[in-house]
């Protein structure tokens, strides 16, 4: 198993993993090319046999562009965040339903966060909160995360405007509710002492 920075030639598997978990079109070819040769938007694959197993996209941004990447709630998220410079919002995180419960994901979150520490002030990671499963949350929780808030039908206007199924909801709207989580990183830490 390795993990490593997402590439051209992973598009096809990482599309299948995300229509099977996240819903039908969710992630585009479009969406993934931002991921492709950029230093704001990092993506890393968890390879096993030369198949990608899961996947992890991230982008470094300013509390302004953080204010326009997310879906609802877009003051709170300015105003409790504007004193960092850099915050790595963690986009998607997602492993094939073979491989789910024995430590991928743990492994793309703790190993895509050493990546970025230098890159960022503080971690962010908005959560999809499904009815049978909240092994994200854990696994955030597990890995220093804290909770900071609850949003009801967060993706209720995007599915609408993007025309995406969501696998809880079915057709448009979404109406599923996300937690929100942070993490500071150690530097940020030791600048506030």
């Amino acid at each position: 198993m390795e993990i490593i920075p997402f590439k051209r030639k992973h598009f096809k598997q990482v599309l299948c993993i995300a229509n099977s978990t996240l819903g039908n079109n969710y992630l585009t070819t479009n969406y993934l090319n931002q991921y492709l040769d950029s230093n704001t938007y990092l993506a890393f694959v968890i390879i096993k046999d030369i198949e990608v197993i899961g996947f992890t996209a991230l982008i470094i941004i300013s509390p302004a562009q953080l204010k326009e990447k997310v879906l609802k709630d877009k003051d709170w998220f300015y105003h409790f965040f504007k004193k960092y410079s850099n915050i790595a919002l963690r986009k998607q995180t997602i492993v094939h339903p073979n491989y789910i419960g024995r430590g991928y994901g743990s492994e793309l979150v703790q190993r895509s966060s050493q990546a970025i520490e230098a890159l960022c002030d503080v971690q962010l990671s908005t959560v999809w909160i499904k009815r049978n499963s909240n092994a994200m949350s854990n696994l955030l929780l597990k890995n220093g995360f804290e909770r900071l808030k609850t949003i009801p039908n967060y993706w209720k206007q995007d599915s609408l405007v993007t025309k995406y199924s969501c696998t809880e909801c079915g057709a448009p709207p979404c109406l599923c509710t996300t937690e929100v989580y942070s993490k500071k990183n150690a530097s940020a830490l030791t600048d506030a002492f």
